[in-house]
């Protein structure tokens, strides 16, 4: 599979297994992502072997933290200084912080 799940204490931990959050990568993260973040409150996306993200690979993110029930969040690890040059420049890093590790995503 592409996207890979791990269940931490009632937060999801999503990990995409390919190098470009792109077109084709995004359908089919938003895909998988979408049947399994009903009911987390908390999303954690790993994205240590993501070193591309373009506007679709954005929406995809976006689409899954609408997914995510009210209070809920959506956060993302281990983006590489490209990624988080991209969520600053979209302003997205307001509203998807973004975190060195996954525990470092999961404490908050």
């Amino acid at each position: 599979m592409d996207v890979q799940f791990e269940q931490n204490g009632g937060a999801l931990v999503v990990t995409p297994r390919f190098k470009r959050l792109d077109a084709q990568a995004a359908a089919t993260f938003r895909t998988a992502v979408g049947e399994r973040v009903s009911g987390a409150r908390l999303v954690v996306v790993s994205l240590a072997q993501v070193t591309f993200i373009d506007s679709s690979g954005l929406a995809a993110l976006i689409s899954v933290l609408k997914r995510i029930p009210a209070g809920g969040q959506l956060r993302l690890a281990h983006a590489n200084s490209s990624v988080l040059s991209l969520l600053t420049l979209t302003r997205l890093d307001k509203v998807l912080p973004s975190f060195d590790t996954v525990d470092k995503a999961l404490a908050g």
